[in-house]
């Protein structure tokens, strides 16, 4: 009778675990909660997160992603899993530990002799380890993703008319606004962006995230940030992947002009649709490289020829395919995160380009100009960050 009510116990236990797990999954995927109660329930999303993961890896073959995006029936499925591989995780690891317990202890008497010296000291070695771990773990996932920096780059530009010498570009890309990051600290990044004060705003894609239901919130945020001379976007993969008229939609709604495969130029005056030349400069972008046509002949041609070219693309790897006879003087992108992770001596062991860690953030060098990759705002594929902080660009140009 004993047996059955604790069978009983364990269950219940088992099925109340599942299904605090899934609703706090489900109350940020759905983005159920008002602004002001997003930061505590995304802190305890990516905790329930990686708790769940080694269940998604058998629920992965039965309940794929569809459409880049996973569905609410795969994390309701590793929800419910979850507790119950961990309950038979510590039944299993309690057995063995029994086992290699009850060998010691008869090894011990029939030598005579008790805790060995080695025994003695790896105990706590082995407790200040596992503390160790899950100090670092809970500061990658819980601390460092919120950990906002500026960073600051000085570009010289050849021909740049004296007027726009010192221009201040606050750079800003990657927000990702969904389950993974939350209203006020994406909000946080607009005031810290606003101190800096721009002259104007660069915004490189992937404003939505994981749920159509983000584009409108994700973008309209974008209204947040400040800039004396006006803001120009480009769309990211994901935006493209949570509904690509949703979000030209929204953008057209706030007054920010996407310069997707087109140009705007850029004078003392503001932003105008027409070239100024000798007075001006060009502000040109292009369409996703996963997600959308790189149409570099639709942003660059007709450009006159002496007028300096800054372009936007949200994936750096466009870099590799601008035409050395076409000038540009630089390209600013986001989409590497930087890897995320970071480990002394091995670098970013992830980054999603094909030229490796050539793009992973900073000012890099392409064939034919420069890179500014910034390591964007938020997060994405994990929650965590470690060794790559979150940022904001300054780039303030100056003459060559």
């Amino acid at each position: 009778m004993g047996k059955t009510k604790v069978s009983y116990r364990t269950a219940a236990a088992l099925l109340g675990a599942g299904l605090t797990f899934l609703t706090i999954i489900l109350t940020s995927e759905l983005l159920l909660l008002p602004p002001a109660f997003e930061t505590p329930a995304r802190m305890l999303y990516r905790i329930v997160f990686f708790l769940i993961l080694p269940a998604r890896i058998f629920v992965e073959p039965v309940i794929p992603k569809e459409a880049h995006t996973w569905p609410l029936s795969h994390f309701a499925a590793a929800s419910m899993i979850a507790p119950i591989l961990y309950w038979a995780a510590w039944r299993i690891a309690r057995a063995v530990w029994g086992y290699a317990r009850g060998r010691r202890v008869s090894a011990s008497a029939s030598e005579g002799s008790g805790l060995t010296r080695r025994q003695f000291l790896g105990r706590p070695a082995m407790g200040i380890a596992a503390a160790a771990a899950a100090g670092v773990g809970g500061y990658a996932v819980l601390a460092a993703p919120q950990r906002l920096r500026v960073a600051e780059h000085t570009l010289p530009v050849r021909g740049l008319p004296m007027a726009l010498n010192g221009l201040r570009i606050v750079h800003v890309t990657d927000t990702h606004y969904g389950p993974y990051n939350a209203m006020p600290y994406l909000r946080r990044a607009a005031a810290m962006a606003n101190e800096l004060q721009g002259d104007i705003l660069f915004f490189t894609g992937d404003y939505a995230h994981q749920r159509p239901r983000t584009v409108q919130p994700g973008i309209e945020l974008l209204t947040r940030f400040k800039a004396r001379l006006g803001a120009v976007a480009v769309l990211g993969n994901h935006d493209h992947w949570e509904g690509t008229e949703a979000c030209k939609a929204a953008f057209a709604g706030i007054g920010i002009p996407l310069i997707d495969n087109g140009r705007l130029f850029l004078t003392a005056d503001g932003i105008q649709r027409e070239p100024a030349p000798e007075q001006g400069i060009c502000l040109a972008g292009v369409g996703d490289l996963w997600a959308d046509e790189v149409r570099l002949d639709k942003a660059l041609d007709g450009i006159p020829s002496g007028m300096p070219r800054l372009l936007l693309s949200h994936n750096p790897d466009v870099a590799e395919e601008l035409d050395e006879a076409g000038r540009v003087d630089c390209m600013f992108s986001g989409h590497t995160h930087g890897g995320q992770v970071s480990l002394p001596g091995v670098g970013a062991a992830i980054v999603p380009s094909q030229y490796g860690q050539k793009y992973a953030g900073g000012f890099c060098q392409g064939p034919h100009c420069p890179v500014i990759v910034s390591r964007g705002v938020g997060v994405t594929i994990l929650p965590v960050r470690f060794g790559v902080p979150p940022e904001i660009g300054l780039i303030t140009l100056d003459q060559a």
